[in-house]
């Protein structure tokens, strides 16, 4: 996932409103799905500014946002002193090129960053191995879409035009994930290229991580 448009995007991505509109229906649906509580440790990758873990953030323990851009995690950090918040922290991760942290998590979310991963088997596996054995899975993303949602800008870094939920579903069991479900959390209205509006609904699923099984990775697997 090339974290460049982002770099360039990351001071003024709080600006959109309908970002802010996004963060606010997926973390209502997490918290109704899911329930956090006081004593989760939290993961949300592909971060970004970290909307989505400053919203959860006084429902938790702790949370650790965790992104490949740079200045994503620039302007996070900035937040974060700014705030004097210690119970969330911003770390460098790319899950598709990174070891896995040795760290474990009780819930672990990530919302419209899936469809930047070219190797979702790779990352959704890795998202397993970093929840504790019965811990939560919260995946935010696009319905599958026929390629018009997202702008020229940002389109170089997009590497799947939504999914299927129920193949989404199915690919997360056969990883180990168990109680597998989904939710519409939110539609975006936007206008596409050619000036036609178009609704695009955005999924949450969620997943209960199994019983950890030993996990053998060859290099570049």
């Amino acid at each position: 996932m090339s974290a460049s448009h982002f770099d360039t995007a990351a001071a003024t991505w709080d600006a959109e409103p309908r970002r802010i509109a996004l963060m606010r229906a997926v973390g209502q649906t997490i918290l109704r799905e899911v329930g956090p509580t006081k004593d989760m440790d939290v993961l949300d990758y592909g971060c970004g500014t970290g909307l989505i873990g400053l919203f959860l953030l006084p429902h938790v323990r702790s949370v650790t946002g965790a992104d490949s851009s740079p200045g994503m995690l620039e302007v996070l950090r900035k937040k974060l002193i700014e705030g004097g918040l210690e119970t969330m922290s911003a770390v460098h991760l790319d899950l598709e090129r990174d070891p896995i942290p040795n760290e474990r998590y009780h819930l672990l979310v990530t919302s419209m960053t899936l469809h930047h991963i070219a190797d979702t088997d790779r990352v959704l596996g890795a998202f397993h191995d970093l929840l504790v054995s019965g811990g939560i899975l919260c995946i935010a993303d696009l319905d599958s879409e026929p390629g018009v949602f997202h702008t020229p800008e940002a389109a170089p870094s997009v590497r799947h035009h939504g999914f299927d939920r129920g193949a989404l579903k199915g690919q997360l069991c056969r990883i180990g994930f168990r109680e597998v479900r989904d939710v519409t959390a939110h539609t975006i209205r936007r206008r596409v290229e050619g000036g036609e509006e178009r609704d695009f609904p955005v999924f949450l699923v969620t997943a209960r991580a199994g019983a950890r099984t030993l996990r053998v990775r060859g290099i570049g697997g």
